[in-house]
């Protein structure tokens, strides 16, 4: 007897989401390896292109101007030694591309505030849930900016009362995306002059690549992690590392949601067998050996601190983080 039409297309619709998670999550990391690879010389070409041939010439000062301050606010962003500082460099960042700005990060379904700049009421402020507060969770659920009106009815009372009700004026909120997780939320308004949104996107943006980036070296817990192996040694944080240990670091992290992506992509059919019959390093084999023997020639003998990054996403993005989908025969982590 056939499937029913509706468990068909369900798993049609299925099949699709899966490839589609996959190629966003490629189209991402290339958007994040510009960014941390080709952002200084790409950076005036992309505003070149975006400007007609008059307008490069009136305003080529400007445009040198902001190219160069977005430059400098990308390598603030990328270099940091605590979460407090990251989220200081961010709203500092900001400077020149709106008035006044806050940091807004999400702790058990409520809203942090993590750092601010211009604020002239102080810091006082309790956590705020996320159901009181319409605006922020609008932009968590979209993942994209958000524009409302200065209200207690979008703001919440307490956002309200340390920003500042103004009627007719409006705030924007970009979120800070890690992965397919928003993880803080980036507040700025302006009095007399518009807000920059699209460099504030941008530079959500990074910081969300350096977020996810922190994030994903650390979490193999919590926070920030490192496991160690027989005689490699244990580094407690993310900020013990050097700086060539973090692009290591950061380079492996890459070729791994870049391959993994990969084998979601075009291969969903044995993806989705692996799942159902828990063996998806037997429906996968050559797929994973091929991207392991990679791994473990071209970067876990770089570091002593490396991580074994290729194990950590098929775990997450091919079993779901459910170990007990990648089989019996499945030879773990290689370190």
């Amino acid at each position: 007897m056939s499937e029913p039409p509706i468990a068909l297309l369900d798993d049609a619709h299925g099949t699709v989401r899966e490839r589609l998670a996959a190629a966003w999550q490629l189209h991402i990391d290339r958007i994040q390896e510009v960014v941390a690879a080709k952002w200084p010389d790409d950076i005036e070409r992309i505003f070149a292109e975006a400007m007609s041939a008059q307008a490069v010439e009136s305003h080529t000062a400007a445009r040198r101007e902001l190219s160069e301050k977005l430059n400098q606010s990308v390598r603030r962003l990328r270099h940091f030694d605590s979460n407090s500082q990251w989220g200081n460099a961010l709203v500092e960042t900001t400077q020149g591309f709106c008035d006044r700005a806050a940091l807004f990060t999400i702790e058990s379904g409520a809203l942090h505030l993590e750092a601010a700049r211009n604020l002239t009421s102080g810091m006082a402020m309790e956590n705020v849930p996320l159901g009181s507060a319409p605006a922020f969770a609008n932009a968590i659920e979209s993942k994209g900016t958000v524009v409302a009106m200065r209200t207690k009815g979008e703001m919440s009372d307490p956002i309200a009362s340390l920003l500042g009700e103004a009627n007719g004026r409006k705030f924007h909120l970009f979120p800070v995306v890690m992965r397919e997780r928003v993880g803080a939320i980036l507040y700025a308004d302006a009095e007399d002059r518009p807000v920059e949104s699209g460099a504030l996107e941008l530079l959500a943006t990074v910081a969300g690549a350096v977020l996810e980036s922190r994030s994903a070296i650390s979490n193999q817990s919590n926070l920030v992690n490192i496991a160690d192996s027989g005689n490699k040694p244990k580094v407690s944080s993310w900020f013990s590392l050097s700086r060539e240990e973090q692009e290591l670091h950061l380079k492996a992290q890459r070729f791994a949601r870049v391959h993994v992506a990969g084998i979601r992509l075009h291969k969903s059919d044995k993806v989705k067998e692996g799942r159902t019959r828990h063996a998806l390093y037997a429906s996968l084999k050559t797929e994973i050996d091929s991207a392991r023997d990679v791994f473990q020639r071209d970067f876990l003998p770089i570091s002593p601190t490396m991580v074994d990054y290729l194990h950590l996403e098929l775990l997450r993005t091919l079993a779901n983080e459910n170990a007990d989908l990648l089989g019996p025969d499945y030879p773990g982590p290689m370190v």
